[in-house]
């Protein structure tokens, strides 16, 4: 599975997608944490987790990293060169689109020097289609 750039149709609600992907990716041995979230239509009001009803589409960006690839001397606001960025968008159905950033596909010498992230990282993608999806990219 090519895991430069993948966008999945989840055919799942909001949380129940961030609960598979979370799963997914943890079962992987991935740290993910949370980058930004939202609603989509109205920017400046956070968005809860919880159900709506008001016509927001809410939005979820995640950062996994593998913990053994991490370099300790970097601030925490540093972007994670040997990571996956991860965006869950709100789509109306109780369907989500996830898609799934690897942004080593920017450095290929060094994606061939930890192809592990690779493997991990579509293993975890192959976890979260087998639950369910409508279409794959």
């Amino acid at each position: 599975m090519n895991t430069d750039e993948r966008r999945l149709i989840l055919d799942r609600g909001f949380e129940r997608a961030i609960e598979t992907v979370l799963s997914a990716f943890l079962s992987e041995g991935f740290s993910v944490k949370p980058l930004d979230a939202g609603d989509l239509h109205h920017r400046e009001r956070p968005s809860t987790c919880s159900g709506h009803t008001d016509g927001s589409l809410r939005f979820a960006l995640l950062e996994a990293t593998l913990p053994e690839l991490s370099f300790a001397a970097l601030p925490g606001d540093v972007p994670a060169l040997l990571g996956c960025r991860l965006t869950l968008f709100e789509l109306t159905g109780s369907c989500t689109l996830l898609t799934a950033d690897n942004p080593l596909r920017k450095y290929p010498l060094l994606a061939s020097s930890v192809p592990r992230i690779a493997d991990r990282v579509s293993r975890a993608l192959r976890t979260v289609i087998g639950t369910g999806v409508l279409t794959a990219a």
